[in-house]
């Protein structure tokens, strides 16, 4: 398992990279899902000067929430694989005037941190774009205290298409999911999460879903394309797709979703969270 990690460390895995575009896509998401987050934190009760840990913040991921939730008295740490995000994470604390939030570079299997320590360990978004997801939620058990809380927010892939159906959104929609398998990635994983809670040795686990419908002017009606366009090299690169047809069906794809008349279905997600015994 160690020399897993350290070769996930080594190769990053990340399923949609760490290109400029993606760490902007990752700064928009954090106020697109913040609400959503933030329901999930008073649902857990995340109480001033609690100590909490986020696995994979990206470049600001929840950290401003939960810098809030917990105020002066309680601190928060971001761990992040990217030294990019990592800077981003650190330029965004500085301009909001943040004191109580540290971000260090790390691998989310194995951060390093202080075992026992945290009142809870959260995670949004991560699990679903890396490979050995139960070693993180392994890990996330271990750095919370006896009665703190492991909360993960994920996705599946599943119920999220588009009315009309169009072939250019099934053909890449294929390519992602070939090129996941290929990388031990799990696109359908919110669907496991509580059971992976479960088998990490939490109880009283509790499940909640979302779904949304993305209409003409949502800023997340694009994000399948968006997701695409991160991963052209790679899949081109893998011969899932030739580069002249992916051109032709992400043309198309954007030709479609301006049609306001486009239904778009978000991915599924759901939030999940349990307590350590």
């Amino acid at each position: 398992m160690l020399r897993r990690v350290i070769a996930m460390a080594q190769s990053d895995p990340y399923f949609l990279g760490h290109s400029v575009p993606e760490q902007r896509r990752l700064q928009q998401q954090a106020g697109e899902l913040a609400a959503e987050s933030a329901r999930l934190f008073d649902q857990i009760g995340l109480a001033p000067g609690a100590v909490v840990v986020e696995i994979g913040c990206g470049p600001q991921g929840c950290l401003e929430l939960l810098s809030n939730r917990v105020g002066p008295a309680g601190s928060v740490i971001g761990v992040e694989l990217s030294d990019h995000a990592v800077q981003l994470a650190r330029e965004f604390l500085f301009a909001r005037g943040i004191t109580n939030v540290e971000v260090r570079q790390g691998n989310a299997a194995a951060t390093g941190l202080a075992r026992d320590r945290f009142d809870l360990a959260t995670a949004r978004l991560v699990l679903v774009n890396v490979p050995e997801p139960e070693a993180i939620v392994r890990e996330m058990a271990a750095l919370v205290r006896s009665g703190g809380i492991v909360a993960l927010h994920e996705a599946d892939w599943a119920p999220h298409v588009c009315d009309p159906p169009l072939p250019a959104w099934d053909r890449l929609n294929q390519a992602l999911v070939r090129y996941s398998e290929a990388k031990g990635m799990d696109l359908y994983i919110a669907r496991r999460i509580a059971r992976m809670l479960r088998n990490a040795g939490l109880i009283d686990v509790q499940v909640h879903p979302l779904i949304h419908i993305y209409g003409h002017d949502h800023s997340r009606r694009p994000i399948f394309l968006q997701f695409v366009n991160n991963l052209r090299e790679r899949i081109v690169e893998e011969g899932l797709i030739s580069d002249s047809e992916f051109a032709e069906c992400t043309a198309s794809l954007q030709r479609h979703l301006a049609n306001p008349e486009t239904l778009v279905v978000s991915h599924l997600f759901i939030q999940a969270w349990g307590r350590k015994p």
